[in-house]
């Protein structure tokens, strides 16, 4: 197609796939359109780079590149998340962290201290547990809360690895695809992933000379979706920036506004400050 033949060619895009390569070809011809771009979670197809159109190809800071998430899981992008309300009726509370979530989303982190990032929280009466009031049980995945109140309900806020990108997840169960690798998140903000990111980012570059428009989809937050062991959908916000936190970037936050990081700033009471919440100063700082 030679646009410089046709005055009515220009300002349309048409998204594209792998097995819809004649169909694209078609309707960038009936439509006029001067440029073509791929969808999230696909590869542009090689047929479209001698078309003619430019090209919009889509590119992931903070994914697609398994083999730097599983050598450096540390870096691993993560989300608070908070339990259930569990009512205590003996003189200990066994509380599950990871049940009504997907575990193929998500993974605890136990790597970092669990006594001052998570929250234990008395909910019928909003306190905080004193940390030495409970302890954490890897073996059955449960907060263990010794002499709780009677009756009262309690939730356990803790930090979990993002092991399957919420996005990528999402796409993938909207679209039944099957025989896929999950691709894994990592953290640009982080110092040996932010190295790694900048020298990723030239390499494509240089790389695929044939695009004209890089289409950055995430810079480096993640999206606050969570998904049951069904992959259900349990909690989603496409606006809430919730699921962008490590240990990193909060000692960070601590030095920048003078206070100390709970983990209530992000929970909200399970709410996790989605859009119809009147955000906390904290949270705004945040």
């Amino acid at each position: 197609m030679d646009k410089k033949k046709s005055p009515t060619c220009g300002r349309v895009t048409i998204p594209t796939n792998l097995d819809i390569v004649p169909e694209t070809i078609d309707i960038l011809k009936r439509w006029g359109a001067d440029a073509i771009r791929d969808c999230d979670g696909t590869e542009f197809p090689e047929e479209l780079t001698q078309v003619g159109a430019k090209i919009y190809s889509t590119y992931y800071t903070t994914r697609k590149d398994n083999a730097w998430a599983k050598a450096n899981p540390d870096e691993v992008q993560q989300c608070y998340i908070m339990t259930g309300f569990y009512t205590a009726t003996g003189d200990t509370l066994s509380i599950p962290l990871m049940k009504g979530v997907s575990q193929e989303l998500m993974e605890v982190n136990t790597r970092d201290d669990i006594k001052r990032w998570w929250e234990v929280i008395d909910r019928t009466t909003g306190e905080v547990v004193p940390v030495e009031q409970w302890s954490y049980n890897e073996a059955t995945g449960c907060v263990e809360i010794a002499a709780p109140a009677a009756f009262h309900d309690y939730t356990v806020s803790f930090l979990a690895y993002l092991i399957w990108d919420p996005v990528h997840m999402y796409n993938a169960v909207t679209n039944n695809w099957q025989n896929f690798e999950h691709q894994i998140t990592f953290d640009v903000r982080q110092p040996k992933t932010h190295k790694f990111t900048m020298e990723r980012l030239r390499k494509f570059i240089a790389d695929h000379p044939y695009v004209n428009v890089i289409r950055y989809t995430t810079f480096f937050h993640q999206f606050t979706l969570l998904f049951d062991e069904l992959k259900r959908e349990k909690y989603v916000d496409w606006y809430g920036y919730s699921a962008s936190v490590s240990p990193y970037i909060l000692k960070q936050f601590e030095e920048e506004v003078g206070y100390k990081f709970r983990p209530e700033f992000i929970i909200d009471q399970g709410y996790y400050n989605n859009q119809y919440r009147v955000p906390s100063k904290e949270f705004k700082d945040f």
